[in-house]
């Protein structure tokens, strides 16, 4: 359901355009709004929703803590990228043909209930990454408030304090949690996925900012596109209903094995629950 609030894309709002922090608490009512019939109907798109809502909030109430160098910069990305999956959740529920790849096998695999609740969270959580921060970092830095290497990875300190596990196991499916243990350890090491997401996106972002041509620049946008599908690609085939028996791609056509300065870390174990299992990942200089 589209709402007035969003007929011009949250990002146009002045309060968000000047990134005031007033801007996060219309992200969060926009969400609220959103997810709400999601949940009267146990959609499986709730699960993601879900997520997304509760790391706003985390974001809003961690956010005079954190210590980003460019607080209006943090809150107009928020507002932008929230944008960009309303975008592609309403033109896919509209039956638009312009949905991003990624985010189709994302919402089919919802519609469809074709994986485990794990899987809904790990496709909706990857095509946000990989396929829609990149294109939202370089947008900014078009508009003249670029998001710094140093902001991007004290977010990640935000995502450090999400776990909604219980949650999502209570509305949508029991064995979300069911791997989930006491301590932070396991936490700290599933999160890594999606730290190394976010960093290939940054990656992705500064070939977009870099390219000295349209064509070069149209380049790194299909590898986006290529990467972001592949790997929704490979989590479907992972938390297929019924579990699937998983074989790791070999290094060079792997799709989530991310090149992060001149360290090959290889993400695997993910098959069992992209918030319930911890991943195995090795790493090879």
């Amino acid at each position: 359901m589209q709402s007035s609030a969003f007929a011009a894309g949250l990002a146009s709002i002045p309060v968000c355009t000047e990134g005031r922090p007033e801007c996060l608490d219309l992200v969060i009512q926009e969400m609220e709004q959103r997810y709400q019939p999601l949940e009267a109907q146990r959609d499986r798109d709730g699960i993601f929703a879900l997520s997304y809502l509760r790391t706003t909030e985390t974001l809003k109430n961690l956010f005079p803590s954190v210590g980003f160098d460019n607080p209006t910069s943090i809150i107009k990305e928020d507002a932008l990228f929230a944008d960009y999956y309303f975008r592609a959740y309403d033109d896919y529920h509209s039956g638009s043909s312009d949905v991003p790849p990624a985010w189709k096998i994302a919402f089919d695999a919802a519609k469809n209930q074709t994986v485990s609740g794990g899987g809904n969270l790990a496709l909706g959580t990857s095509a946000h990454i990989l396929r829609d921060l990149p294109f939202v970092l370089y947008e900014l830095n078009q508009k003249g408030t670029p998001i710094s290497y140093s902001d991007h990875n004290l977010f990640n300190q935000v995502l450090l304090n999400v776990n909604i596990l219980e949650e999502l196991a209570l509305l949508y499916d029991p064995t979300i949690d069911d791997a989930d243990v006491p301590g932070t350890e396991d936490d700290l090491q599933r999160f890594q996925v999606v730290a190394l997401w976010r960093e290939l996106a940054f990656r992705n972002y500064e070939k977009l900012r870099d390219a000295k041509t349209d064509s070069e620049r149209a380049l790194v946008v299909a590898e986006i596109e290529g990467l972001s599908a592949a790997t929704a690609t490979t989590l479907f085939e992972a938390f297929k209903n019924p579990p699937q028996s998983v074989t790791v791609p070999e290094p060079k056509t792997a799709p989530v094995l991310l090149a992060l300065g001149g360290v090959l870390v290889s993400i695997t174990g993910l098959k069992n629950g992209f918030k319930k299992r911890t991943p195995t990942l090795s790493v090879e200089k």
